[in-house]
Protein backbone atom coordinates (compact mmCIF):
# COMPACT_ATOMS: atom_id res chain seq x y z
CA UNK A 1 0.00 0.00 0.00
CA UNK A 2 2.86 2.64 0.52
CA UNK A 3 3.99 1.60 -2.49
CA UNK A 4 1.38 2.92 -4.14
CA UNK A 5 0.73 6.17 -2.52
CA UNK A 6 4.91 6.71 -2.73
CA UNK A 7 4.09 6.11 -6.57
CA UNK A 8 0.92 7.75 -6.80
CA UNK A 9 2.87 11.11 -5.09
CA UNK A 10 5.66 11.12 -7.12
CA UNK A 11 3.34 10.69 -10.20
CA UNK A 12 1.87 13.83 -9.33
CA UNK A 13 4.90 15.70 -8.22
CA UNK A 14 6.78 15.21 -11.72
CA UNK A 15 3.05 16.18 -13.46
CA UNK A 16 3.62 19.53 -11.64
CA UNK A 17 7.01 20.37 -12.07
CA UNK A 18 6.32 19.86 -15.75
CA UNK A 19 3.15 22.48 -15.82
CA UNK A 20 5.41 24.90 -14.30
CA UNK A 21 7.82 25.38 -17.38
CA UNK A 22 6.57 27.54 -20.19
CA UNK A 23 6.96 26.44 -23.77
CA UNK A 24 9.91 27.51 -25.30
CA UNK A 25 8.26 30.49 -28.26
CA UNK A 26 9.64 30.30 -31.41
CA UNK A 27 11.59 33.11 -32.67
CA UNK A 28 9.81 34.73 -35.95
CA UNK A 29 11.82 35.23 -39.27
CA UNK A 30 12.89 38.56 -39.78
CA UNK A 31 10.89 39.85 -42.75
CA UNK A 32 12.81 39.14 -46.45
CA UNK A 33 14.14 42.28 -48.32
CA UNK A 34 13.06 42.54 -52.03
CA UNK A 35 16.34 43.27 -54.38
CA UNK A 36 16.17 45.36 -56.89
CA UNK A 37 18.48 44.58 -60.02
CA UNK A 38 19.86 47.91 -61.98
CA UNK A 39 21.99 46.94 -64.63
CA UNK A 40 25.49 49.17 -64.27
CA UNK A 41 25.89 52.56 -65.79
CA UNK A 42 21.90 52.76 -65.83
CA UNK A 43 20.88 55.79 -64.08
CA UNK A 44 17.76 54.44 -61.39
CA UNK A 45 15.64 57.92 -61.76
CA UNK A 46 14.48 58.11 -65.34
CA UNK A 47 13.96 62.00 -64.77
CA UNK A 48 17.55 62.16 -65.38
CA UNK A 49 17.85 60.90 -69.06
CA UNK A 50 17.69 63.28 -71.92
CA UNK A 51 15.18 63.07 -74.22
CA UNK A 52 15.64 66.09 -75.95
CA UNK A 53 16.32 66.37 -79.88
CA UNK A 54 20.03 66.67 -80.50
CA UNK A 55 20.30 67.47 -84.44
CA UNK A 56 18.07 68.30 -87.34
CA UNK A 57 18.54 68.26 -90.95
CA UNK A 58 16.04 70.12 -92.97
CA UNK A 59 15.84 72.82 -96.12
CA UNK A 60 14.06 76.25 -96.71
CA UNK A 61 11.07 76.28 -99.07
CA UNK A 62 11.53 80.21 -99.06
CA UNK A 63 14.85 79.62 -100.52
CA UNK A 64 13.65 77.23 -103.27
CA UNK A 65 11.05 79.73 -104.24
CA UNK A 66 13.92 82.57 -104.81
CA UNK A 67 16.40 80.44 -106.57
CA UNK A 68 18.42 78.96 -103.31
CA UNK A 69 18.72 75.30 -102.68
CA UNK A 70 20.07 74.54 -99.15
CA UNK A 71 21.27 71.55 -97.31
CA UNK A 72 21.26 72.81 -93.49
CA UNK A 73 22.18 71.13 -90.71
CA UNK A 74 21.29 71.68 -86.93
CA UNK A 75 23.45 70.61 -84.00
CA UNK A 76 22.81 71.14 -80.03
CA UNK A 77 26.14 71.62 -78.49
CA UNK A 78 24.79 72.58 -74.88
CA UNK A 79 21.19 72.77 -73.15
CA UNK A 80 19.86 75.93 -74.60
CA UNK A 81 22.55 76.48 -77.73
CA UNK A 82 22.93 75.33 -81.14
CA UNK A 83 24.75 75.45 -83.98
CA UNK A 84 23.86 75.87 -87.66
CA UNK A 85 25.24 75.43 -91.03
CA UNK A 86 23.97 75.59 -94.57
CA UNK A 87 25.31 75.37 -98.02
CA UNK A 88 23.56 74.90 -101.20
CA UNK A 89 24.13 75.89 -104.64
CA UNK A 90 22.16 78.74 -106.42
CA UNK A 91 19.89 79.14 -109.49
CA UNK A 92 19.09 82.92 -110.32
CA UNK A 93 16.34 81.97 -112.66
CA UNK A 94 15.39 85.87 -111.79
CA UNK A 95 17.42 88.61 -113.08
CA UNK A 96 20.38 89.92 -110.89
CA UNK A 97 18.94 93.47 -110.86
CA UNK A 98 15.80 92.38 -109.44
CA UNK A 99 14.99 94.05 -105.71
CA UNK A 100 18.17 96.35 -106.95
CA UNK A 101 18.26 99.86 -105.79
CA UNK A 102 21.10 101.08 -108.18
CA UNK A 103 20.96 101.22 -112.02
CA UNK A 104 23.99 98.59 -112.46
CA UNK A 105 22.79 97.42 -115.39
CA UNK A 106 24.97 97.19 -118.48
CA UNK A 107 24.29 97.35 -122.02
CA UNK A 108 24.21 93.34 -122.13
CA UNK A 109 23.17 92.43 -118.84
CA UNK A 110 19.34 92.62 -118.57
CA UNK A 111 17.14 89.16 -119.05
CA UNK A 112 16.90 88.90 -122.36
CA UNK A 113 20.85 88.62 -122.85
CA UNK A 114 21.22 86.64 -119.93
CA UNK A 115 20.16 82.83 -118.55
CA UNK A 116 19.95 81.18 -115.03
CA UNK A 117 23.47 79.89 -113.89
CA UNK A 118 24.39 78.03 -111.29
CA UNK A 119 26.31 79.84 -108.20
CA UNK A 120 26.37 78.91 -104.42
CA UNK A 121 25.16 79.54 -100.79
CA UNK A 122 27.12 79.37 -97.51
CA UNK A 123 25.25 80.54 -94.25
CA UNK A 124 26.49 80.24 -90.37
CA UNK A 125 23.95 80.34 -87.21
CA UNK A 126 24.11 80.06 -83.51
CA UNK A 127 21.24 79.92 -81.77
CA UNK A 128 19.71 80.07 -78.22
CA UNK A 129 16.99 78.35 -77.03
CA UNK A 130 15.44 80.69 -73.93
CA UNK A 131 12.29 78.32 -73.30
CA UNK A 132 12.18 76.56 -69.92
CA UNK A 133 9.75 74.05 -71.37
CA UNK A 134 12.10 72.45 -73.69
CA UNK A 135 15.87 72.30 -74.34
CA UNK A 136 17.41 72.86 -77.54
CA UNK A 137 16.78 72.40 -80.28
CA UNK A 138 13.16 73.23 -79.98
CA UNK A 139 10.67 76.14 -79.55
CA UNK A 140 11.50 79.39 -79.68
CA UNK A 141 14.91 80.53 -80.98
CA UNK A 142 17.23 84.04 -81.30
CA UNK A 143 20.34 83.67 -83.44
CA UNK A 144 23.24 85.66 -85.38
CA UNK A 145 23.80 84.54 -88.96
CA UNK A 146 26.68 85.62 -91.23
CA UNK A 147 25.71 84.68 -94.97
CA UNK A 148 27.36 84.41 -98.10
CA UNK A 149 25.04 84.20 -101.95
CA UNK A 150 26.29 84.31 -105.26
CA UNK A 151 23.80 84.46 -107.86
CA UNK A 152 25.22 84.12 -111.60
CA UNK A 153 23.81 84.73 -115.07
CA UNK A 154 25.28 83.38 -117.76
CA UNK A 155 25.19 86.01 -121.08
CA UNK A 156 23.30 84.80 -123.87
CA UNK A 157 23.36 86.70 -126.84
CA UNK A 158 21.87 85.13 -130.28
CA UNK A 159 22.82 88.01 -132.49
CA UNK A 160 26.14 88.01 -134.29
CA UNK A 161 26.65 91.67 -133.57
CA UNK A 162 29.65 92.43 -131.25
CA UNK A 163 27.93 91.55 -127.93
CA UNK A 164 28.22 88.04 -128.87
CA UNK A 165 31.78 88.36 -127.47
CA UNK A 166 30.39 88.11 -123.93
CA UNK A 167 28.71 84.54 -124.33
CA UNK A 168 29.98 82.23 -121.53
CA UNK A 169 30.66 84.71 -119.31
CA UNK A 170 28.58 85.39 -116.43
CA UNK A 171 26.49 88.32 -114.93
CA UNK A 172 27.78 87.92 -110.76
CA UNK A 173 26.30 89.33 -107.58
CA UNK A 174 27.47 88.38 -104.16
CA UNK A 175 25.48 89.01 -101.35
CA UNK A 176 26.92 89.09 -97.96
CA UNK A 177 25.72 90.21 -94.46
CA UNK A 178 25.07 89.23 -91.14
CA UNK A 179 21.16 89.22 -89.30
CA UNK A 180 19.53 88.89 -86.01
CA UNK A 181 16.74 86.17 -86.48
CA UNK A 182 14.23 84.78 -84.63
CA UNK A 183 12.18 81.85 -85.18
CA UNK A 184 10.05 78.69 -83.75
CA UNK A 185 11.42 75.07 -84.54
CA UNK A 186 8.53 72.38 -83.84
CA UNK A 187 9.20 68.52 -83.89
CA UNK A 188 6.02 66.00 -84.72
CA UNK A 189 5.84 62.50 -83.47
CA UNK A 190 7.51 61.00 -85.99
CA UNK A 191 10.68 63.13 -85.75
CA UNK A 192 9.21 65.41 -88.55
CA UNK A 193 10.37 69.03 -88.30
CA UNK A 194 9.31 72.59 -89.00
CA UNK A 195 10.62 75.92 -88.51
CA UNK A 196 9.53 79.19 -89.37
CA UNK A 197 11.70 82.64 -89.30
CA UNK A 198 12.34 85.81 -89.59
CA UNK A 199 15.58 87.84 -89.82
CA UNK A 200 16.72 91.51 -90.42
CA UNK A 201 20.51 92.80 -90.66
CA UNK A 202 22.62 94.29 -93.13
CA UNK A 203 24.12 93.14 -96.56
CA UNK A 204 26.50 93.95 -98.90
CA UNK A 205 25.79 93.66 -102.61
CA UNK A 206 28.72 93.53 -104.83
CA UNK A 207 27.61 93.24 -108.57
CA UNK A 208 30.22 92.83 -111.79
CA UNK A 209 28.72 93.13 -115.66
CA UNK A 210 30.43 93.26 -118.69
CA UNK A 211 30.04 95.32 -121.69
CA UNK A 212 31.48 95.33 -125.30
CA UNK A 213 33.17 98.60 -126.16
CA UNK A 214 32.99 99.12 -129.74
CA UNK A 215 33.30 102.53 -130.58
CA UNK A 216 36.15 104.90 -129.02
CA UNK A 217 35.75 108.10 -127.60
CA UNK A 218 35.25 110.34 -130.37
CA UNK A 219 32.56 107.91 -132.17
CA UNK A 220 34.71 106.30 -134.58
CA UNK A 221 34.13 102.18 -134.68
CA UNK A 222 36.90 100.30 -133.49
CA UNK A 223 38.28 97.50 -135.36
CA UNK A 224 38.89 94.91 -132.79
CA UNK A 225 36.02 95.59 -129.98
CA UNK A 226 37.05 94.40 -126.71
CA UNK A 227 35.27 93.70 -123.53
CA UNK A 228 35.04 96.24 -119.72
CA UNK A 229 34.02 95.08 -116.35
CA UNK A 230 31.65 96.94 -114.21
CA UNK A 231 31.89 96.38 -110.71
CA UNK A 232 29.20 97.97 -108.53
CA UNK A 233 28.92 98.34 -104.78
CA UNK A 234 25.91 98.79 -102.29
CA UNK A 235 25.12 98.13 -98.17
CA UNK A 236 21.66 98.29 -97.35
CA UNK A 237 19.26 96.45 -94.76
CA UNK A 238 18.45 92.95 -95.29
CA UNK A 239 15.20 90.97 -94.41
CA UNK A 240 15.17 87.54 -94.26
CA UNK A 241 12.19 85.09 -94.14
CA UNK A 242 12.26 81.09 -94.22
CA UNK A 243 10.04 78.21 -93.92
CA UNK A 244 11.76 75.11 -93.29
CA UNK A 245 11.51 71.84 -93.43
CA UNK A 246 13.63 68.23 -92.42
CA UNK A 247 13.41 65.68 -90.26
CA UNK A 248 15.50 65.12 -86.71
CA UNK A 249 16.30 62.94 -83.53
Amino acid sequence: MKKNLLFISALFMSIFMNAQVKPATPAKEAPSKIKVYTPSGVSSSSSSKDNSYKWAVKTDIFSIITGEFPLIAEYRFAPKFSVEASAGVTYAYLPNDFLSSGDSDGLYSNSENTKAAMGTAFRGTIKFYPSSDYDAIEGWNFGIQVFSKTTNREYNISSSNDGSLLNGMKDSKVKTGISLIIGKQIFEDSNVTFESYFGVGIANSKRETSDVVSYDANGNPLTTPYVVTNSVSETKPNIQLGFRIGFGN
